[in-house]
């Protein structure tokens, strides 16, 4: 017994490594939020994150990383209109969509981070983790 509490306790702290290794975002402006239109190209409904590749008018192809898919599917009072559940089929290739994030100190990195916001307008579709009467989730 005495020799399985270091493994253990050597396993938790190099877990404990790798989550704060992985959240870690220092390479973006996360005091800042950056809104970008254009269409969905894919979709990877997964964990530990949902990404959205978006094609913008002007300024290219951009990857948008937002929470993990269990977690989106588990807290539907983010959604609106109706609070339905988000899922694989939620948001598809063509739709075009609005999300408002964080975005990388570097300009040449096309991607967003800590996403505040998606929007798909032509159903008045919208995620928000900054609900009126909510506290932010995010």
């Amino acid at each position: 017994m005495t020799r399985i509490a270091p493994a253990i306790l050597v396993a938790f702290s190099l877990a404990s490594a790798a989550v704060d290794a992985h959240h870690s975002h220092a390479d973006f402006a996360l005091d800042r939020n950056v809104t970008l239109t254009g269409t969905i190209e894919g979709v990877q409904f997964q964990n530990p994150h949902v990404l959205i590749m978006v094609r913008t008018d002007s300024a290219g192809l951009y990857t948008a990383e937002w929470q993990a898919a269990g977690w989106l599917q588990s807290h539907q009072e983010l959604v609106s209109p109706g609070s339905a559940p988000l899922t694989n089929r939620t948001l598809q290739a063509g739709d075009r969509i609005v999300i408002v994030g964080s975005p990388p100190r570097d300009s040449v990195l096309r991607s967003l981070v800590n996403l505040k916001e998606v929007r798909r307008p032509r159903d008045g579709w919208v995620w928000s983790c900054r609900r009126p009467g909510m506290t932010p989730t995010c």
